[in-house]
């Protein structure tokens, strides 16, 4: 089975990572993947501020992609031992449909994430985990 792991840092994000551990089989194909999030990069507030700096490359090449592919590999590193195969993949843009365009052009079997990201609202589901459940092409796994 190929199974797509988001990350974003946060509790539930590890969580899911856990949970992979203690469901997936050893013969399965992990796939862990962290979003740089568009605004991060587009924001117009940054770009005021930047006029200068090209921030698309600095997220897809730079600071943020650097950053966020240490964290992505560390805990790729902590289930290496448990998986015939671990691959860590850093995208730009929005977040659920990265995870979705990812989860689908690597045709992956399930896809595992975080009920909550990092905007946490009153809801009972975060928009992230809401757009991937109803739109994925595969089963959805969401962890608190």
């Amino acid at each position: 089975m190929k199974i797509l792991v988001a990350f974003d840092g946060t509790k539930n994000a590890e969580r899911a990572i856990e949970m992979v551990k203690k469901c997936g089989k050893p013969d399965d194909e992990i796939i862990l993947i962290t979003v740089i999030p568009a605004e991060l990069v587009d924001s117009s507030l940054t770009k005021m501020l930047l006029p200068t700096i090209d921030l698309k490359a600095i997220g897809v090449n730079g600071t943020f992609h650097d950053r966020a592919a240490e964290a992505l590999e560390k805990q790729a590193e902590a289930i290496k031992g448990t998986f015939k195969k671990v691959k860590s993949v850093v995208k730009s843009g929005d977040t659920a449909d990265e995870i979705l365009d990812t989860a689908e052009k690597m045709k992956c079997d399930m896809i595992m994430l975080g009920a909550f990201g990092r905007s946490r609202g009153r809801y009972a589901l975060g928009s992230v985990a809401d757009k991937v459940c109803r739109y994925a092409e595969c089963s959805v796994a969401v962890v608190r």
